[in-house]
């Protein structure tokens, strides 16, 4: 997993003390620099996230004229000039065009990805030539062509999906959607402002057809953070656990968010009870979805939805001019009333049998809530409904302001939280992404991303003030000097 940036090393700088009679050799002058030039990437890791500021564009071309026959084929490209700057903050300059023949061969049988990259090279790590002008080096690049994803120094310029067999690269018909051995610039990353924090979502998988749509969910929810609450942004790797190892929890401490969808049994092993704990002690929040397929509860909500439905056509109808219904022995005016008395008697029929619905199904979540209530209780976390705490509580108000929590297909979202446990009784997974029918409104998949997010924000803020009280292990060359 790579992070969009990483922070620069927590390592004091080192500079020149500067006095009357100094002498300036090459080992000084080196140091004095060295110092701004650390001081400047420190300033850019701080601030920005690496990417291409301008052009370096990659065009298809005819191979070079000087070049031995056999390597005359349909696999030369070329990268345009253009400036990027790389994760550690050096400016990796391209100055005039560069030819690059793309050489790997798909040789599984299966089309095979390769990402063109240019990353920074340090003129001081190069052997210099004896009759090369001394006084100036130039700063320099490389660009390699890879099978595996961009290193976190390294600049993605393109990346092509080879097919097997004979190769002829070409331009897409839209850019937007690539085929194989077409230029694919879309994951090009732009230098820019670095966000706040990087959300990391990952997700409990059982094996069944349903762990596929619930990671294209959250990676929906992860993708939407950027564009509605542009401090933060979410990282695009949705992380994937089955709870079975107890070496999974290494990784799984790295994740904000461990989401999984449970039926209210919630029948777990005590191995998977004891990742769990130890996932929640280091700050991460364990955010559950109550399964409600087969149960009383989606028996309930489908009445309820139907009822609803039939009073606003009822409301609707009496809003509606009536026709007059001409009776024998009656006028027009009284057969109206007579047709709007009856419609207002079904309405308040229906009406009276959506409270009771209503109570029913208000019934069966508190039995469900109480059932999650006690599995909580296993881990220690006591649980409570949002709606008893503080109205100005985070999961309500940051960054997103609710006053009464969404609805989704006519299903009111119920919350349980305490500690590190967010439990929901309601389908807001369901509407944060494209569903199959496509029948979604935008506001309610906005609204309900909105509130994914600040389930996120809760989330991730928890596990920042966890992690903050805890003694933390610094790699090596993370380690102050002691000197």
């Amino acid at each position: 997993m790579t992070l969009p940036w990483l922070p620069p090393n927590i390592k004091p700088l080192n500079r020149l003390h500067v006095s009357d009679g100094l002498l300036i050799d090459a080992e000084r002058w080196r140091l004095a620099h060295d110092y701004h030039r650390h001081r400047q990437n420190a300033h850019f890791q701080s601030l920005n996230q690496p990417g291409i500021v301008s052009d370096m564009g990659v065009r298809l071309i005819e191979p070079p004229s000087d070049i031995p026959s056999q390597y005359r084929d349909k696999r030369w490209l070329q990268v345009q000039p253009g400036i990027a700057i790389d994760l550690f903050g050096n400016l990796i300059v391209i100055p005039e065009p560069i030819d690059f023949r793309i050489t790997s061969t798909a040789l599984t049988g299966k089309p095979l990805m390769v990402y063109l990259v240019v990353s920074y090279v340090d003129p001081d790590g190069l052997v210099r030539e004896e009759n090369g002008n001394g006084d100036i080096v130039t700063e320099s690049f490389r660009i390699d062509e890879k099978n595996s994803p961009p290193a976190e120094w390294e600049v993605e310029l393109c990346r092509i999906l080879l097919q097997p067999g004979e190769v002829e690269l070409s331009t897409a018909l839209d850019a937007w959607f690539p085929g194989v051995n077409n230029l694919d610039l879309r994951y090009r990353p732009q230098a820019n402002a670095r966000t706040q924090a990087v959300v990391r979502l990952a997700q409990v998988v059982k094996n069944t057809p349903e762990d596929a749509q619930i990671h294209t969910n959250l990676a929906y929810l992860s993708q939407a953070i950027a564009g509605l609450y542009p401090l933060w942004q979410g990282l695009n790797e949705i992380g994937q656990f089955t709870l079975n190892s107890p070496s999974e929890i290494n990784d799984l401490i790295t994740y904000d968010v461990l989401y999984f969808k449970s039926q209210p049994s919630l029948s777990l092993s005590p191995g998977e009870f004891d990742i769990l704990r130890q996932y929640i002690e280091m700050g991460g929040v364990l955010l559950v979805e109550a399964s409600i397929k087969g149960t009383k509860v989606e028996e309930l909500i489908g009445l309820h939805h139907q009822l609803q439905e039939a009073i606003a056509r009822m409301e609707m109808s009496l809003n509606l001019p009536t026709e007059p219904n001409e009776t024998p022995g009656k006028s027009a005016a009284t057969s109206r009333q007579e047709q709007r008395a009856t419609h207002l008697e079904i309405q308040k029929s229906l009406e009276e049998e959506l409270i009771s619905i209503k109570r029913a199904l208000s019934e069966e979540i508190n039995i469900l809530s109480s059932a999650f209530k006690i599995f909580a209780r296993d881990l220690g976390i006591p649980l409570e409904d949002l709606d008893t705490l503080s109205r100005n509580h985070p999961l309500r108000t940051q960054p997103f302001l609710f006053s009464a929590l969404p609805s989704i297909n006519g299903q009111a979202l119920k919350i349980l939280t305490g500690g590190g446990i967010i439990i929901f009784i309601g389908n807001l997974s369901a509407a944060w992404g494209l569903d199959e029918k496509l029948s979604l409104s935008r506001e309610t998949i906005r609204t309900a991303q909105e509130m994914g997010i600040n389930i996120l924000h809760y989330a991730r803020t928890r596990r920042k003030l966890t992690q903050l009280q805890k003694a933390k292990e610094f790699p090596t060359n993370q380690v102050p000097d002691l000197i």
